[in-house]
């Protein structure tokens, strides 16, 4: 069972008549099992990437040419690799690079924010060197 429910001084309330049904079949007393994420906001991510794409379109030529970046999907593949958002499997008698998913479903607002940070940081340390956070930040709400 999976509710929308708001936090309030009083604990979480349900937010829809339908969370409040599922509530409902609880018992007082019982014990549950919680998995409290907090949604992802579609605004947000719409941010995100328009810090890829603002990231790509002023990515110096050297850059995209040292490390073969052709497309926005592949500059999303290399900052999910900087921060490590991939993992090593050995199939086939190779060693492969499973890169992480970023998706509504992989991860919550709180680890999205967390990546987008980290994103923040790697792209002014590696591939906009010399831009100002602001500088940046101000870029992307343009840039929406």
């Amino acid at each position: 069972m999976k509710i929308y429910c708001q936090v309030t001084a009083h604990g979480l309330v349900p937010m829809y008549d339908s969370d409040y049904d599922e509530k409902q079949r609880l018992r007082v007393g019982e014990t549950v099992l919680c998995d409290i994420t907090k949604p992802r906001n579609y605004e947000f991510h719409k941010k995100f990437f328009a810090l890829v794409r603002l990231t790509y379109q002023n990515l110096p030529e050297r850059l995209h040419v040292m490390l073969n970046i052709q497309s926005e999907d592949d500059m999303l593949t290399c900052l999910k690799l900087d921060i490590g958002l991939a993992s090593v499997i050995y199939q086939g008698g190779r060693h492969l690079i499973k890169v992480g998913s970023i998706s509504f479903a992989s991860m919550d607002e709180t680890e999205f924010e967390d990546f987008y940070n980290k994103c923040v940081d790697v792209i002014l340390s590696k591939y906009l060197r010399g831009t100002e956070r602001q500088e940046l930040i101000d870029e992307i709400e343009k840039f929406k």
